[in-house]
């Protein structure tokens, strides 16, 4: 987990920093890490890096070459990809 900033209601010792569960396929985070971050810093934007379409969560911003298209819930960042994309690509164009 990285924070960018100091963030001042982060909430730190409410969850112990072992999580037991199932092995899963390459890359496929147990689903209670999801929950530990939430507690961690409720209500603040999350981002997943390097995601796949398995880890799209409700609420979280996940990036990745393997997530198709763009799923945007937040009002706030549905107003600015249109005012940034108007016709919804946002894929950069390959050079030739």
């Amino acid at each position: 987990v990285g924070m960018k900033g100091s963030p001042d209601n982060l909430n730190r010792g409410l969850d112990c920093d072992v999580i037991v569960a199932e092995v899963r396929a390459t890359s496929h985070k147990p689903d209670e890490i999801y929950g530990i971050i939430e507690r961690l810093s409720p209500g603040t934007r999350k981002i997943e890096l390097f995601g796949r379409p398995h880890n799209v969560q409700p609420n979280w911003i996940t990036l990745g070459n393997q997530v198709d298209g763009v799923r945007l819930v937040d009002p706030e960042l549905i107003q600015a990809f249109r005012q940034r994309y108007p016709d919804g690509n946002c894929m950069i164009p390959p050079k030739s």
